[in-house]
């Protein structure tokens, strides 16, 4: 049961935009990706912010993850992956 303060903390939290990302903790199997809320970006100047409704995982993201893309080799962990 979820008492008065925390009711109203609660929702609170619920209608504060939000946004979920999958992030690679280590590389390797799918045990290393990871469901995380992350700070919403800002658009810059001559930019928009997109509201993403859906994303899929392409061939190119499990590659990302096992380590194997060259143009993420650089990258370390924990990061957000996507081209």
């Amino acid at each position: 049961m979820v008492g008065e303060g925390e009711k109203g903390s609660l929702l609170a939290h619920m209608r504060e935009p939000r946004n979920r990302v999958v992030q690679v903790r280590r590389f390797g199997s799918p045990d290393g990706l990871e469901v995380v809320d992350a700070p919403l970006p800002t658009a810059g100047r001559g930019e928009v912010r997109v509201r993403v409704l859906a994303a899929s995982v392409q061939y190119t993201d499990v590659l990302i993850r096992r380590h194997l893309y060259p143009q993420t080799a650089a990258h370390r962990p924990p990061f957000v992956p996507g081209i």
